[in-house]
């Protein structure tokens, strides 16, 4: 009976570590923000998301990657100034910091797709890093529209 108890136990948090990627980090909220980089690439795009905290002022930006002179280049798209507190939320609601350790591997079934790769600083220096291919945490594809939709408002106001 001790073994099948442990056994369950083991299992339990092994669960809840592939969902959260760590389950010490789900029990956590996410309190403040120094950086965050969010990459999505396609067959044909290359998309940055970057939160940048600089005197005070909180700003949401979008980048384009291209192809000029040789090189890959990243040009501004569109870009915010946000309420970090909002932010914030927008990080919790959508389980951010439960992302950590999140490596989706791609299908099988699946002949493209999006690649993401999102590293964050949080909490005064507690590093977040998740990546994949097609296969994404809980919560991405949330957040994802949120930026769109942040900076998307900033743009028609």
């Amino acid at each position: 009976m001790k073994k099948f108890i442990t056994l369950i136990a083991t299992m339990m948090l092994s669960a809840s570590t592939v969902l959260c990627g760590r389950a010490y980090d789900c029990r956590k909220t996410i309190t403040s923000i120094e950086t965050m980089t969010l990459t999505l690439q396609g067959m044909r795009f290359c998309n940055v998301y970057e939160i940048t905290n600089e005197d005070g002022k909180t700003e949401l930006r979008r980048f384009r990657k291209v192809y000029s002179n040789g090189a890959d280049t990243l040009e501004l798209e569109a870009s915010a100034v946000c309420d970090i507190a909002d932010f914030i939320e927008l990080m919790n609601t959508c389980g951010v910091i439960c992302w950590n350790g999140f490596h989706g591997k791609h299908p099988k079934s699946v002949n493209d797709g999006i690649m993401f790769d999102f590293r964050a600083t949080v909490n005064n220096g507690q590093e977040i890093y998740a990546d994949g291919s097609e296969n994404f945490p809980k919560g991405y594809h949330d957040f994802v529209r949120e930026l769109n939709k942040i900076l998307t408002e900033h743009k028609d106001n």
